[in-house]
């Protein structure tokens, strides 16, 4: 639309660094109906910061297009203009040197609807959650230095409320029933037993178990499955082992590397016993399990119909796995490649297993189509998605977080969990301490941030054993991967650098890239940006080594791991108290 509207104005020759005051007045109208259209006109953010209770100007650090056509004292509206159109042509690679004068008012109005589109982007990702926490915290500040009134006890409950409804229900890490605790203990202004509650709810999640069983008989891949699970190769030591001869007769756990609450329990294929679905659900303890995997290469058995019906009769969840899909394709596409169809092979696959319950009477189940040798492929996220789902909301971190990093998708949704973790986990701390107002990060804290930044890293894969092990499989030195990701060095010092300096120039970074400086009202503000800094620069690192494993995977016939975690964990609570602010 907007380019037919330029193309109506008459072509005028090209005059530089001057612009018509009708063409000035045109760009600034346009200018004011972007803001308008998209929501970030003055009285759009007028309404806003009066819901949230905060200053205007707070809501315009964050965003770019109020300050557009704002002059410096000794500085014309066409010399900024013209500034606007020099960072065009610049950002363009200087391809935009123009003959005809309207290029400049048509490139200049695209800026500023890109501009004001980006703001409208970052209200959408920052509302109501972002500013909702910081007026929690400001709200806070004010019920614990004694200041607080029945209406600010409101305000604080009713924006802690807000803010998980816009938490979808099945990626909340907390269950409906802590919420509303949490937020009765608010509404009362008992900041005691509010904090009590966030602080129980992050223990049960560190502490409680997920145990994940899987079955099937010989030869079924189950093992493959369970060591493509825990991001563990074949030849490591804790792996489970593999063969086309049943290994496991006693259910065997093998516990996650890094999150160690997460357990996942190969069991003995019910054919290799002599016992009775229900005799061996008893056997091999099937309370104890979150869910079962029931597992087949080729076609799903009376046996494996007849334990998921026994798994259903006890109240458990089941699913059904069809591995080896790669296989089946292969031998297709090189049996039949004049006929061969990807999708008709994958299809029948699941015709076939279908048929295969309908004949044994059991109602027709979700069937998920795997490959172990690539993750990322067929049905292996929408498995992860459905599994998720079906957990109570305190287990879903914990899982989540054991997973391997297949697709930018599930990259994405780890971070949005880990920021839900962060969130309540200041929010603890900052509704029970006293926050120094100190410009420096005192030890403690120092402490905390590189433990977090360590954390992030090893549960995106970028901790410095899994880029090792990654080096290792591309055959190229370790620090070839570091030069195209950040966050290894994004503490490194110098000899003359302290580690709090460093922080602080990570919070000047920070500040900078908001493009003013941020409230620092509150101590616990700062620890919090810089949290989210760095899980941000780590879950951009592990995105551009995700698209790099993809290219290689293009070149070769052989399919790597996808972001394999710490060779060599430590592993370690999820929360980190922080003491003594």
């Amino acid at each position: 639309m907007q380019s037919l509207l330029s193309l109506k104005v008459t072509l005028l020759p090209y005059t530089p660094n001057v612009l018509e005051k009708s063409d000035v007045e045109k760009l600034k109208e346009s200018l004011y109906e972007y803001q308008d259209i998209f929501g970030v006109d003055d009285a759009s953010l007028q309404n806003l910061a009066k819901d949230w209770q905060i200053p205007m100007e707070q809501l315009k650090e964050i965003i770019k297009s109020p300050s557009l056509l704002k002059t410096k004292k000794e500085e014309t509206i066409q010399e900024k203009l013209w500034e606007y159109w020099q960072m065009v042509c610049s950002d363009n690679g200087n391809l935009l040197t123009m003959n005809f004068y309207i290029r400049i008012i048509f490139c200049l109005q695209i800026y500023f609807l890109d501009t004001v589109t980006n703001d409208a982007k970052q209200s959408l990702s920052t509302f109501p959650s972002f500013f909702q926490f910081l007026y929690l915290l400001t709200v806070m500040g004010q019920l614990f230095s004694g200041t607080s009134n029945d209406e600010q006890q409101k305000d604080l409950a009713s924006s802690f409320t807000a803010y998980f409804k816009n938490v979808k229900v099945e990626n909340q890490i907390i269950s409906q029933e802590t919420i509303h605790s949490i937020e009765s203990h608010l509404m009362r202004g008992n900041i005691q037993g509010a904090n009590s509650a966030i602080s129980d709810a992050l223990k049960e999640i560190d502490n409680t178990p997920v145990n994940v069983a899987v079955t099937g008989e010989s030869g079924t891949g189950k093992s493959s499955f369970i060591n493509a699970l825990r991001g563990v190769g074949h030849e490591e030591k804790d792996a489970a082992p593999t063969g086309a001869v049943e290994t496991t007769m006693h259910r065997m756990p093998y516990k996650h590397r890094n999150i160690p609450n997460v357990i996942i329990w190969d069991l003995p294929g019910i054919g290799t016993t002599n016992f009775q679905p229900k005799d061996y659900l008893e056997k091999v303890k099937f309370s104890e399990y979150d869910f079962f995997i029931i597992i087949s290469s080729t076609r799903f058995t009376k046996n494996d119909v007849d334990l998921a019906k026994a798994v259903r009769y006890m109240k458990k969840n089941f699913y059904f796995v069809r591995s080896k899909v790669d296989f089946d394709l292969w031998n297709e596409k090189h049996c039949k490649p004049s006929t061969y169809d990807r999708e008709k092979v994958l299809q029948l696959i699941r015709n076939y297993c279908v048929d295969t319950f309908k004949k044994n009477n059991i109602d027709e189940p979700q069937i998920f189509l795997i490959s172990s040798r690539d993750l990322s492929e067929y049905d292996f996220p929408v498995l992860m998605d459905t599994l998720i789902k079906c957990l109570p909301a305190q287990k879903r971190h914990s899982f989540l977080l054991s997973l391997p990093n297949i697709t930018e998708a599930a990259i994405e949704r780890k971070r949005e969990f880990l920021k839900q973790f962060i969130w309540l986990e200041t929010l603890m701390v900052g509704i029970s301490t006293y926050f120094p107002i100190v410009n420096d990060i005192i030890d403690n804290d120092v402490k905390l941030l590189k433990a977090s930044l360590y954390q992030y890293q090893v549960h995106f894969g970028v901790d410095d054993a899994s880029l090792q092990s990654l080096a290792k499989d591309w055959q190229v030195p370790v620090e070839q991967l570091k030069e195209i990701i950040k966050s290894p060095n994004l503490l490194k010092t110098t000899n003359e650098e302290t580690i709090q300096e460093k922080i602080l120039e990570c919070w000047n970074m920070l500040c900078l890239a908001k493009g003013s400086p941020l409230n620092k009202s509150l101590y616990a503000k700062k620890v919090f940006y810089l949290q989210l800094y760095f899980l941000d620069i780590v879950t951009a690192d592990a995105k551009i080594l995700l698209k790099e494993i993809y290219y290689r995977n293009r070149l070769s016939p052989f399919p790597m791991k996808i972001m394999c975690f710490n060779p060599s964990p430590k592993p370690f609570s999820q929360s980190r108290k922080i003491v003594n602010l």
